[in-house]
């Protein structure tokens, strides 16, 4: 059986991104009394997630993220006087104990751990994927996590895997695979690095980017007998 290397997403894929970002936006409204405000919480995630994806395309700086999607949110509603800065690092504070565990995430690291290396590959802020990854007690199945703040660059920038080629050493390209729940992040990152891909698409989301991904799977267990299989 060949061992194999696995560059493992982590937010949708190993932690619940969505159940952390829900509870912490909700207290940190909750802390300014921005609850009353209907639809707010759906507004914060629908701008976070466009901010995201800026940084993805090279559009945003990380620094810009903390703000801009605070000050869209704002702007909506028409809310002033609120210190962005201040709300965000607020935000940030109760987002770091976000460290819900992806439902069969931690059953399936467990089972391949031992006869494979895992490393985590993620886009985010340094000390609030630490935190989570500790709280979580998932850092002990990885040999080392890439967070992108830490890289200077981001994921799907062929940049960021190069760091970690060249941080890690060697990798064979025959027995390597990123796997992530993402296209246009972790996909897009492995066809630009030349690194075969899994796509978690646990949704069933139809692929519409025409980003295309060696192998698709939509649960842990099918994930892990695909693991299986190509160690054969």
């Amino acid at each position: 059986m060949k061992r194999l290397t696995l560059f493992i997403d982590a937010d949708d894929t190993l932690l619940d991104f969505n159940k952390a970002e829900t509870r912490a936006i909700k207290q940190t409204f909750e802390d300014y009394d921005l609850l009353n405000y209907d639809g707010i919480i759906d507004s914060y995630k629908r701008n976070n997630l466009k901010a995201w994806k800026a940084f993805e395309k090279n559009e945003m700086s990380r620094d810009d993220i903390s703000t801009e999607r605070f000050k869209w949110v704002f702007s909506e509603y028409n809310i002033e006087g609120i210190d962005l800065n201040k709300i965000n690092t607020l935000y940030w504070s109760y987002l770091a104990k976000g460290a819900d565990v992806m439902d069969g995430a931690r059953e399936f690291i467990e089972k391949v751990y031992k006869d494979n290396d895992l490393y985590v590959v993620t886009n985010g802020t340094a000390f609030i994927q630490d935190s989570r990854f500790a709280l979580s007690d998932m850092s002990k199945y990885f040999k080392k996590r890439y967070i992108s703040e830490n890289l200077n660059t981001r994921k799907p920038a062929k940049e960021f895997f190069d760091y970690i080629e060249k941080d890690v050493g060697f990798i064979d390209r025959n027995t390597s695979y990123i796997i992530g729940d993402s296209l246009s992040s972790d996909i897009q990152l492995g066809i630009n690095a030349n690194i075969k891909t899994i796509w978690f698409n646990k949704e069933e989301k139809t692929n519409e980017k025409g980003i295309i991904p060696n192998y698709e799977v939509k649960s842990f267990k099918e994930l892990e007998k695909l693991i299986d299989e190509l160690r054969k």
